[in-house]
């Protein structure tokens, strides 16, 4: 049973480029991930110490013409494809720091260990746009024969997020599944997770 557990958490817009307009105020920006924050944890060692966290970025932000952001047929409205050879006007990359992007070392009921993922990523090419929003817990334990673990928290319905705990996903939102659009990304976070303790 191995006593490492890597903790990825990847939040992103499913499509090659997202249309977001509110009140005339928006734009064509491009889709992928947005963070993918990957944290491990020894289940050997106890507190802080036993997290290692690589570094945490997020990645550019690029702006589109409007009219190179192609609709795609069965999708919804804001979920568009690129034209081919289309140009960036402008782009920009979120400057990572504790306020917006952070894993920390946490506690929660019943577990020997605790990572809390916080996230509060705006655009940073449309300031006034609400930014991405989730803060959630995965807390571990190992019993004689498994690891065990449960995730609990919030976040936007708005993009999608995945969760993985050594390669496995255990928990993953959808957006267009789920019908939401980027007006998810206002507050509050709307979608609340709570797996109650499984096996790994």
């Amino acid at each position: 049973m191995p006593t490492n557990v890597t903790i990825e958490l990847s939040i992103g817009i499913p499509s090659a480029v997202v249309l977001y307009s509110l009140l005339g105020y928006g734009g064509a920006f491009n889709g992928g991930t947005k963070c993918n924050p990957k944290p491990t944890v020894d289940l050997d060692k106890a507190g802080s110490v036993s997290m290692t966290v690589p570094a945490l970025t997020w990645s550019t932000t690029k702006r589109y013409d409007e009219a190179d952001a192609i609709v795609v047929a069965g999708k919804p409205d804001w979920y568009r494809s690129l034209r081919s050879g289309a140009p960036e006007r402008e782009s920009q990359q979120l400057v990572r720091a504790p306020e917006n992007l952070d894993v920390q070392f946490s506690q929660i009921a019943d577990a020997t260990h605790a990572v809390k993922f916080v996230v509060n990523g705006p655009n940073p090419l449309l300031s006034l746009a609400p930014g991405i929003n989730a803060e959630i817990v995965v807390g571990l334990r190992k019993t004689a024969t498994a690891i065990e673990y449960i995730v609990k928290g919030d976040h936007d319905g708005f993009p999608n997020y995945t969760l993985l705990l050594n390669g496995k996903t255990v928990y993953a939102w959808n957006c267009v599944d789920n019908g939401e659009t980027p007006l998810a990304l206002r507050p509050p976070m709307d979608q609340s997770v709570d797996t109650g303790w499984k096996q790994l």
